[in-house]
């Protein structure tokens, strides 16, 4: 991985570090954080032609990075970086604003979070999310980071471990159903296990492609479980 300052660039400019990939440049806004966190919590969303990584913590979300894709020049992106900037959530009494700003180009929102594009100014430019669009699903296969699977919208990367009442939970597997006790990983895998005989799994998803999952509550607490997973092509 190759390191660039972008200050090397540009002295004016804050001192970031632009990471280069095999498929694209990152900007580091946290250093490190891909050491601090695991990659089970970080999100990436895309925000008019670039990506940003959030990581999700129980303390809160905050934004870690930006991302380029390629083909991309260096100069290109210190080109970018001096035009506009970027804010997450970012708030006060009087509502959510963006400092040092001139123009909001851009707001999209992640759990109710906004992110925002906007172009360099000397401003404090407060705006309203009404009408901004959701983004209910990550766009990290973009980058080359397929997630293992969809829960309710929300890439994972790894297998959450999902425990069930047979009396009163349904599972249902690509139109099978299931008991099971609970869902946890086995090799890497989707696996459905039950509690008499923990060690090996009584169905696993060995496919390649990426697993949706849907898991709902129903009033009286019961829960469903809904997975699909397309074959494989050959």
């Amino acid at each position: 991985m190759k390191r660039i300052q972008i200050a090397d660039f540009d002295r004016r400019m804050p001192p970031l570090e632009l990471q280069e990939m095999d498929d694209y440049y990152e900007t580091v806004f946290v250093l490190n954080y891909d050491e601090l966190y695991p990659s089970t919590q970080v999100r990436t969303i895309q925000l008019a032609d670039i990506y940003v990584n959030l990581v999700i913590t129980p303390e809160g979300t905050k934004l870690v990075s930006a991302l380029f894709l390629k083909p991309v020049e260096v100069s290109d992106i210190v080109s970018w970086m001096q035009l506009y900037t970027i804010s997450f959530a970012t708030a006060d009494a009087s509502g959510y604003y963006a400092e040092e700003a001139d123009e909001i180009l851009e707001i999209v929102l992640y759990q109710g979070n906004p992110i925002v594009i906007a172009t360099r100014g000397t401003d404090r430019l407060y705006y309203e999310t009404e009408g901004a669009i959701e983004m209910r699903r990550e766009s990290s296969e973009v980058i080359g980071k397929k997630p293992l699977l969809y829960l309710n919208g929300e890439a994972w990367f790894g297998v959450p471990h999902l425990e069930f009442n047979s009396s009163q939970d349904e599972i249902h597997v690509n139109g099978t159903f299931l008991f099971a006790d609970y869902m946890d990983t086995y090799q890497g895998r989707v696996g459905f296990f039950r509690k008499a005989n923990p060690d090996l799994p009584v169905v696993l998803l060995v496919g390649e492609a990426i697993i949706e999952v849907e898991l709902t509550e129903n009033p009286d607490g019961s829960r469903v479980l809904v997975i699909e997973q397309p074959y494989d092509e050959a």
